[in-house]
């Protein structure tokens, strides 16, 4: 289905930003062992799960768009890994929201390449005024 992984990765965010949850669950391989991780959000597993997550994201309708940067990748011959951050605009609000950085792994199968994986967090933006923020593990 998806020859690379940047187009499986293309296919995610446009799902995502039209709050399609076929064409979402498209890009997902169904299997017990995918993770997904949404902000401040309990991790989600196996793919009933995953998509039961998404069902309950879009429910709030669409319209989100995406601006991605410092993509970086690496991959072999049955995995890649890309983390990058997502700058995010919502409908009816000025200017992006606080970017979140995303690490989203993808998995060569015999049907294309699939996401297995996709945990998205809160950068860390610190006060000027304050001390920076130490190591947390």
């Amino acid at each position: 289905m998806f020859a690379t992984p940047d187009e499986a990765e293309d296919a995610f965010y446009t799902a995502f930003a039209n709050a399609n949850l076929e064409a979402m669950m498209a890009v997902w391989l169904e299997s017990e062992s995918v993770i997904c991780v949404h902000p401040v959000g309990p991790k989600l597993t196996g793919y009933r799960i995953v998509r039961a997550g998404w069902a309950d994201m879009f429910r709030g309708g669409n319209g989100l768009r995406f601006r991605l940067a410092e993509v970086s990748r690496t991959q072999d011959a049955l995995l890649a890994i890309h983390v990058l951050q997502e700058h995010i605009r919502v409908p009816g609000e000025s200017g992006e929201r606080q970017p979140m950085v995303a690490t989203n792994i993808y998995q060569l199968t015999q049907d294309g390449w699939r996401m297995i994986l996709h945990h998205a967090s809160p950068i860390a933006v610190q006060n000027r005024a304050e001390k920076p923020l130490g190591r947390l593990h």
